[in-house]
C-alpha cells in the first residue's frame, strides 16, 4: 500500500453525491405527496425509478462536459477496450453469468408454480418501462456518476494504489467503490433496513470489481455492459417465465 491522499477531491465528490441525494429525496417526497401514490408504486414503479435516476445522470454529465470542455472521452465516454481481459465481449459474458445466477431465484417459484417475482402488473407499458430502466437507464446513469465523474476525478487528483487479491487498485477506485456502496443507503426510502445494508455491502464489493475494470480501460461502456446485463437478464427471464407458464 502506497498512498498520498488529498482530502479536497474527496470533499468535492462528497458534495456532488450529497447534492444528487437531496434531489432524489425531494423527487421521492414530491411523488409521495400525490393522493394516488400507492397506485403509482403498484402500477408504475418504473416511472419513479426513471425519475430518481435523472439527477444521477444529468448533473454528473453536465459537470463532465464543463470539466472536459466537451471532450467526453477524457471521462469515460469512449469505446476503448483493454484486451485480452477487459473486452466488451468478456464484460457481456460476465454480466450475463451473474444475471443468470441472480435468476436462480425463479427455480423454486417455477417448481412450486407460485407467483413469479417481477414488477407488476405485466402490461406493455410496464414491461417497456422496466426493461428500458434495467437495460439502459440504471447503468448509464450510475456509471456516468460514479465511474465516469467521481472515479475519474479521484484518479486524476489522488495518488497511490492498494493491493487487493493480487490486483493493484488505484486509491480513487477504492474510494469510489465505498462511496457507491454508501450511496445505496438512499434505498431506505423504499426498502427495509436489513435489505439496504445487504445492498450497500454488495454494491461496495461490486464497485471494487467494476471500478478496477474501468481503471484498466477508462471506458464507461465496459462497466455499463456489466451493470445493465446483471439486472436486465433476471428481469427478462422473469417476464419470459411469466408468459410461458
Amino acid at each position: 500500500m502506497r498512498l498520498r491522499v488529498n482530502s479536497t477531491p474527496i470533499i468535492i465528490t462528497l458534495g456532488i453525491i450529497i447534492l444528487v441525494s437531496i434531489l432524489i429525496i425531494l423527487i421521492n417526497a414530491y411523488i409521495e405527496s400525490f393522493p394516488n401514490y400507492e397506485n403509482i408504486v403498484h402500477n408504475s414503479s418504473w416511472m419513479i425509478a426513471h425519475l430518481v435516476h435523472i439527477p444521477q445522470f444529468v448533473i454528473p454529465f453536465l459537470i463532465i462536459c464543463f470539466i472536459t470542455k466537451g471532450k467526453l472521452g477524457e471521462y469515460g465516454y469512449t469505446m476503448k477496450q483493454n484486451p485480452p481481459v477487459f473486452t466488451h465481449k468478456r464484460m457481456f459474458i460476465l454480466g450475463v453469468s451473474f444475471g443468470l445466477l441472480l435468476s436462480l431465484k425463479y427455480i423454486p417459484q417455477v417448481i412450486n408454480k407460485t407467483h413469479i417475482d417481477i414488477p407488476q402488473p405485466v402490461t406493455l407499458l410496464s414491461v417497456v418501462g422496466n426493461m428500458t430502466f434495467q437495460w439502459i437507464v440504471v447503468g448509464l446513469s450510475e456509471e456516468t456518476m460514479f465511474r465516469g465523474l467521481i472515479q475519474t476525478y479521484l484518479m486524476n487528483n489522488l495518488e497511490g494504489f492498494v493491493t487487493i487479491l493480487g490486483h493493484e487498485l488505484h486509491i480513487g477506485t477504492v474510494i469510489t467503490a465505498i462511496l457507491w456502496g454508501a450511496f445505496h443507503f438512499i434505498n431506505i426510502l423504499v426498502m427495509p433496513l436489513g435489505s439496504v445494508v445487504f445492498v450497500v455491502i454488495l454494491t461496495t464489493i461490486a464497485g471494487l470489481a467494476m471500478g478496477y475494470a474501468y481503471q484498466e480501460t477508462r471506458s464507461l461502456l465496459t462497466t455499463i455492459i456489466v451493470h445493465n446485463t446483471i439486472f436486465g437478464i433476471p428481469l427478462t427471464l422473469g417476464y419470459i417465465i411469466h408468459w410461458i407458464s
